[in-house]
């Protein structure tokens, strides 16, 4: 026979038996390996139902079977509700005396008892021993699917990956449900032997049942329907789980097209938030620039404001003397006017009349002059108060450009989440649909190479890297125009000359000019920490006192303490949870229609 290879592992059909040897070829290989067992599972089943009631009786022959002498026994120990086995106890023992001494009076139906203690015999054995290789199939089945049918994350994850935390959920919610139908079947007959079990306490279908053959006092005669109805319910809950892990990649391959549809859009709006900061920048800039430029001049002009200011008044007293030489020049006219006929009086009248002609030209020159001073003064008033106006133009656009960059920085944080989510929804896909993860969960092997485990690690470069780059991102965020001024007093190692450090700030300002203060503070950040080769938190914090920003210093301590918190709860998570854990979808349970215990069953929609 020629050599067997590897292939013949891959052509034959696999069984839930052969999981615990081999792993499953592919998920659609281990969900049909499992509806084959949950066939199996349903022909044992019916199997169990044929050896309890027979072949030819049903449910309806068993309770007119057993009821009458159920019934008489009850009225006997005078008892309404048979909840409880040791409610007849001291009926059975009297039982077992009178079979051992025949002379014994006895004043029940020996015949009665006998049958209540064979139903209830029969009833806790099928409970206790009659499903326990169905069960222990379905255990094995429900430990299977907890392996391999899994969802990748936390049932806390980000809001961009909700189908899988749904999922993940969900699949909690499957095997919770499952545990529950399954313990039931032994937890019925535990309850019925030491603390009771009430029909409440039962699923839907058992209740219906015992109202439809009036056997609600006795909930013992339905405890067998109800643990079938638990097996298939579990039945049905494994199948609705394969079916939502079946269509779980499916659905997160639309939600990963609209995320990514979402992240060209945010790339989109940073770009146009982008454009709109630096515009604002810029226009920051100019205005800076032209209120300097009106400072400089206004100074420059001060001291000719004060000499022609002194000019002004000394006008203003000329032209009020001149106005009463006039005024009284005029009175004297009509005076003179009036004794006219006299030749002495006439000449002093030409004689006031050339003063007044004089004094009138002198006014209008000085007018003239006291005129040009008010324009002028008027200018500088009006530069002065377009300066004020620039000023306040100023404090809001720079109102405006703050605004724009805590936008543009909430926007970019919010695109690297969405990016972060989008790598981490296409490695959930890889995962379900590659065959070498479900080979990587059947030996418990990582399911993400060690390599890649380094890399990411020597791409964090350690703690103390860590906390520089995050203080570092928080100081350029907050800086603003100070950059320059923190810039020279941070230390460098090996040491860097004042002449050095100011070609470092006239180049980055260079090259950079068009872009944001944030990201002219990054960049001399950046090359501190390339030229400073023991740069340290500490380093930037002293240096962050120095220029008088201590305000940048708490908000780095602020940073830096929220992250220590973060860590330190993942780890005690991962104390809490040593091993890995996976996500499913939401469950379909049928709540109960009245208040019932754990052990009471759980009804999954069909």
């Amino acid at each position: 026979m020629p050599p067997q290879t590897s292939l013949q592992f891959f052509r034959k059909r696999q069984t839930v038996d052969t999981l615990l040897l081999e792993r499953p070829q592919s998920l659609p290989a281990f969900y049909q390996a499992v509806e084959v067992a949950l066939k199996d599972i349903e022909i044992q089943l019916i199997e169990v139902q044929s050896s309890f009631y027979g072949r030819t009786r049903t449910l309806e022959d068993e309770i007119k079977q057993w009821m009458p002498a159920l019934e008489h026994t009850m009225q006997f120990a005078k008892i309404s509700d048979l909840i409880c086995k040791g409610n007849l106890q001291s009926l059975f023992d009297l039982y077992d005396r009178s079979i051992g001494d025949p002379t014994m009076e006895v004043k029940f139906d020996k015949l009665s008892v006998q049958a209540v203690m064979q139903v209830i015999d029969k009833v806790l054995s099928y409970l206790n021993t009659g499903f326990a290789s169905i069960m222990e199939t379905l255990k094995s089945i429900l430990g299977f699917m907890k392996k391999y049918c899994l969802s990748f994350v936390s049932p806390e994850g980000d809001v961009f990956l909700e189908t899988a935390t749904n999922y993940e959920k969900q699949r909690r919610d499957y095997a919770n449900a499952i545990h529950i139908n399954l313990d039931d079947v032994t937890q019925m007959a535990v309850r019925f032997e030491k603390d009771g079990m009430h029909i409440q306490e039962m699923g839907s279908i058992p209740k219906q049942l015992a109202d439809k053959y009036d056997c609600k006092h006795v909930p013992l005669l339905v405890m067998f329907p109800a643990a079938c109805e638990n097996i298939k319910n579990t039945c049905i809950g494994i199948r609705k789980w394969i079916q939502a892990d079946h269509g779980y990649p499916t659905f997160l391959q639309y939600d990963l097209q609209d995320l990514e549809k979402r992240r060209d859009e945010f790339n989109k709006t940073i770009r146009e938030l982008q454009l709109t900061s630096s515009h604002l920048d810029h226009k920051v800039k100019v205005y800076k620039r032209d209120i300097a430029d009106s400072e400089a001049e206004l100074k420059r002009l001060s001291s000719k404001e004060k000499m022609i200011k002194r000019q002004s008044d000394a006008l203003a007293q000329e032209l009020k003397e001149l106005e009463m030489e006039v005024g009284y020049r005029e009175i004297r006219r009509e005076q003179l006017k009036h004794d006219e006929q006299e030749s002495s009086t006439r000449q002093k009248l030409d004689q006031n009349m050339s003063e007044l002609e004089n004094y009138k030209a002198k006014r209008l020159v000085l007018y003239r002059k006291y005129e040009e001073m008010k324009r002028k003064l008027q200018f500088l008033q009006l530069k002065r108060e377009k300066k004020v106006q620039k000023e306040a133009e100023l404090a809001e656009i720079r109102k405006e450009h703050k605004a724009s960059r805590k936008k543009l920085r909430k926007t970019e944080l919010e695109n690297d989440r969405l990016q972060t989510n989008v790598l981490k929804m296409r490695e959930i896909i890889r995962f379900k649909t590659s065959p070498e993860i479900l080979k990587k969960l059947f030996y418990n092997m990582p399911l993400t190479s060690k390599t890649a485990g380094l890399t990411k690690r020597k791409k964090g470069a350690g703690n103390l890297v860590d906390k520089l780059e995050r203080a570092s991102r928080v100081a350029a965020a907050h800086i603003d125009v100070d950059w320059p001024k923190l810039y020279r007093v941070l230390p460098f190692y090996p040491p860097r000359g004042d002449e050095n450090v100011r070609m470092d700030i006239d180049e980055i300002g260079r090259v950079f000019m068009r872009d944001i203060q944030e990201t002219q503070a990054k960049q001399s950040l950046v090359k501190w920490r390339r030229m400073h080769n023991r740069a340290s938190v500490d380093d930037l914090k002293a240096a962050l006192l120095q220029v008088r920003r201590k305000d940048i210093v708490e908000e780095i301590d602020i940073e830096l303490a929220k992250r220590a918190n973060k860590v330190k709860q993942e780890n005690l998570q991962k104390a809490e949870s040593p091993t890995r854990t996976v996500r499913f979808p939401r469950v379909l349970v049928q709540p109960p229609q009245t208040p019932r215990s754990r052990n009471s069953g759980m009804m999954f929609v069909h």
